[in-house]
């Protein structure tokens, strides 16, 4: 170590003669030159246009002039600040100099200094000892009436209580002593009192250059040492803070106030201004002799006036400017966007203060009842490096927008930039964005900590394209879900939401009901957790045209297998996604693998506005190989519901819900009738053949065939009688049945024993040809209906890609069906057709028939 030098009187740490004044003069302008030539003078300066500088010259290894002493000039710094020191190191030192007994400030202050640097191993090191001892002391504890010796810790301390000193002396004289280079600049500085756009005028700052292991650094040890807090502006009244209210931003009226703002001074330690990198410093100090600047492109004043307003924690965060560098921003379109960058696998939270100018703007917030919030959208993805600020003004004027960031871990949030946006036009049709509760648009840090990463949408905008808009998340851990959709300031929309959870991820569908914009609020916990359900993402979501199907989603509370669904030892097998688009044919199938016995109840119900129609009917389902298979005809082009509830046995009183989806049909299935409707009796093992319509023609002789190994008989009754089925070999109960007349039923009974009694597990209609040809014919137009509107969203591009077009029937077949004459149609049945279909006749047969 260096020996210590008790003199109270600093040497002048740089010797100039001619030569030297020469030579530096030449070295910087080979500097500028160069940089110009590489058109680093080309454009406004920013962070990292001045980083890129500093770089390049670094690239150029020009060697900078020696001063008399043989020590090296003003000139950029050769490394950033964070090569000069491990952190580990940094720490230990910072302990030693904050372990330093009080005592020592009473002494002469050479003495501090040697306990101070003792274990310093390097001039950094020194410097960095004796810079946290002096940003560590709280000046209330230091009074300035008490008589110390003149040349100790105490007494400067004292003096700079009293404002007859400052901190850089007492670090100049404490670097002197420690034989550390310290030159005092002197400049502007951009603090708390600054005003954006205002003149740098007063240049009574001072602050500090050390020369340390051969190169200058930048310091201020004041501003290290403690900071002032401001009351506020009363030029400017908070417009909008991203929440709710305002009442605790509540602003002086405007009429008669006073402009003078309080500020007080509270004592932290903020090692930012150890050693700051320059292309940072420049945004807050300013110096008077160009070279102090340490800056291979230099900053001009009138550069210095117009830079954004970034304050330590800018840099602190990693963020960088991407889109306005400087800090008036002149919006002549009612729209402006800034966009920032912030370091890879940052953990950051932003939130925004807009304020208005209050005399310049004063008639305009009175006309508008200061009702200007919700206008700003800020949105931080987390999967990328960029953080947006959209604003859209309702009105002319000077606003002010100040962004507020933190770590995640952080409670607080820091000041980090400050712009003012000189409006010149509102922006036409100006409406306030739908309701945000957490302030940012689109996933965040609070998204990610839930283990959700977002797979289609990692911004806040979401386009819903002809009304509807599909959002993906990948699930890393079970997460329950809550949802709203809310229109203008906070009008929720109902069953406008859908979501599921399939393959691990968590799925939500919207569709809404006009052209505008809408908030999709998420809110998700831990599955299992008994906690509220916190907002987590919000998302913008903006419809630019009218949607063609305005129809809410039917009233579903989740989509998929509920809980009770792997409690029945149940297992989706199905292609089909819960919410699903119903293929061009019309038909569905749907199966679930089955290791317990369970018996189902299916209903399909259309919804049609505000309405739902039942269409139960459309639906069957059977059990074969322990695979349950649920059959859909889809009548009708729309919305449809599909819920499946479950018991494990006959006994059981109570179905319990075990699957729910939502169809969506854009076209229905071209000859459509309902299916027979199976009763609460109905087996398992049980198959149907034919006939699967549920409407037989009356007085036909239709052929019944129906797999069911354990039955022991098996029963078709019409109108006109009573019929046993053949077994044939494969199990399936085989005949021909005349059916009854019009309005009568069809029944399907089995016996499982020979004693047991008959139970019904089948029903059909019977109907007229002529009822049968006309529904034909009203379903024919309906399907026509539903393949022109097809056709029209295919030729405007909102017809869903997955859609089938290939597997659609044509229009014109069928129409020739009124022609047709179904197999024995003919009304009078001879008595040899009736011995031929082998009924039993009934008192009910003779009494219409011939």
């Amino acid at each position: 170590m260096n020996s210590l030098r008790p003199s109270r009187t600093p040497k002048s740490p740089i010797s100039f003669h001619g030569q030297t004044r020469r030579k530096e003069i030449e070295f910087w302008d080979t500097i500028k030159s160069h940089l110009t030539y590489k058109g680093y003078y080309d454009s406004f300066p920013t962070p990292k246009l001045l980083r890129q500088a500093q770089d390049e010259y670094r690239s150029i290894r020009i060697s900078p002039p020696l001063d008399s002493n043989n020590k090296p000039l003003p000139y950029p710094t050769p490394c950033p600040k964070e090569e000069l020191m491990d952190r580990q190191r940094m720490f230990e030192l910072d302990r030693h100099s904050l372990e330093a007994q009080r005592v020592l400030a009473y002494e002469d202050l050479y003495k501090l200094v040697k306990y101070l640097v003792e274990p310093a191993k390097t001039e950094v090191e020194k410097l960095r000892t004796i810079f946290r001892w002096i940003a560590a002391q709280d000046l209330k504890q230091w009074h300035d009436d008490v008589s110390f010796n003149a040349d100790s810790a105490a007494w400067y301390l004292a003096r700079i209580r009293g404002k007859k000193a400052n901190h850089n002396q007492l670090l100049q004289r404490m670097c002197n002593l420690a034989n550390i280079y310290c030159v005092k600049i002197r400049g502007y500085v951009k603090g708390v009192d600054y005003g954006l756009g205002h003149e740098l005028t007063e240049c009574d700052s001072t602050w500090s250059a050390v020369l340390v292991d051969g190169s200058w650094r930048l310091m201020d040890v004041y501003w290290a040492t403690c900071h002032r807090v401001h009351s506020g502006d009363k030029s400017w009244e908070l417009i909008d803070d991203g929440t709710d209210s305002l009442s605790s931003h509540s602003s002086t009226p405007r009429s008669g106030s006073s402009k003078r703002s309080m500020s007080k001074t509270e004592y932290s330690y903020n090692d930012y201004y150890f050693l700051t990198d320059p292309e940072q410093y420049i945004y807050s100090h300013f110096p008077v002799d160009e070279k102090w600047q340490l800056l291979a492109r230099t900053v001009s004043i009138e550069e210095a006036k117009q830079l954004a307003l970034l304050k330590r924690n800018f840099f602190s965060l990693g963020l960088d400017i991407v889109s306005h560098a400087r800090y008036l921003v002149e919006c002549d379109s009612g729209e402006v966007q800034l966009s920032f960058t912030k370091s890879d696998n940052s953990r950051i939270n932003f939130k925004y203060e807009l304020y208005i100018a209050t005399e310049t703007n004063a008639d305009i917030v009175d006309t508008l009842n200061s009702s200007l919030d919700r206008y700003v959208f800020l949105e931080n993805p987390t999967k990328e490096e960029i953080v947006n600020v959209k604003i859209r003004f309702p009105s002319i004027g000077k606003f002010k927008l100040k962004i507020l960031a933190k770590e995640a871990d952080e409670h607080s949030y820091y000041y980090t930039c400050t712009y003012i946006i000189d409006c010149l036009k509102a922006m036409e049709n100006c409406q306030p964005l739908p309701t945000n509760e957490r302030g940012e648009w689109g996933p965040g840090l609070d998204t990610e900590a839930l283990g959700l990463n977002p797979v289609t949408h990692s911004r806040g905008e979401v386009e819903a394209e002809d009304g509807k808009a599909e959002v993906r998340f990948q699930m890393n851990q079970p997460v329950e879900f809550e949802h709203r959709l809310i229109r203008g300031e906070n009008e929720e929309l109902h069953n406008r939401v859908l979501h599921r959870i399939e393959d691990k991820e968590a799925v939500f569908n919207v569709r809404v009901p006009q052209e505008g914009e809408y908030a999709l609020n998420l809110y998700a916990r831990e599955k299992g957790s008994n906690k509220d359900f916190p907002n987590v993402c919000n998302y913008l979501l903006k419809c630019e045209e009218e949607p063609d199907d305005k129809t809410p989603f039917p009233a579903v509370s989740s989509l998929g297998p509920t809980g009770a669904f792997q409690e029945m030892g149940l297992e989706n097998i199905s292609d089909m996604p819960a919410l699903m688009l119903a293929p061009a044919t019309g038909e569905i199938t749907l199966q679930f693998r089955v290791s317990k016995p369970a018996i189902f109840i299916p209903e399909l119900l259309l919804q049609q506005d505000d309405k739902q129609f039942d269409f139960s009917e459309y639906m069957m389902w059977d059990i074969l190989n322990e695979v349950a298979t649920f059959y859909a005809n889809i009548p009708r082009q729309g919305l449809y519901s599909l819920a499946i509830r479950a018991k494990s046995s006959h006994e059981q009183d109570t179905y319990v819900p075990i699957f729910n989806a939502v169809i969506d049909a854009i076209v229905p299935k071209k000859q459509c009738f309902p299916f027979p409707q199976q009763s609460v009796d109905w087996p398992s093992k049980c198959h149907v053949n034919e006939p699967m319509s549920g409407i037989l023609p009356a007085r036909e002789l239709t052929s019944f065939s129906i797999e069911y190994p354990d039955a022991f008989e098996v029963v078709v009754t019409s109108g006109n009688g009573s019929k046993t089925l053949a077994r044939a070999p494969n199990d399936a109960w085989n005949g021909d049945i005349l059916t009854g007349n019009e309005d009568s039923v069809v029944t399907v009974a089995v016996r499982y024993h020979q004693s047991d009694d008959l139970r019904y597990i089948l029903t059909y209609k019977v109907a007229g040809k002529d009822y049968i040809i006309e529904e034909r014919r009203r379903q024919l137009e309906r399907y026509r209906d539903a393949v022109q509107r097809a056709e029209r969203l295919k030729e405007s591009g909102k017809l869903p890609f997955m859609f089938d077009w290939s597997r659609l029937e044509s229009v014109d077949s069928g129409t020739e069906m009124e022609e047709e004459e179904t197999p024995n149609s003919k009304a009078c049945q001879t008595v040899l057709t009736l011995l031929e279909a082998d009924l039993t006749l009934t008192s009910a047969y003779l009494y219409y028939g011939e």
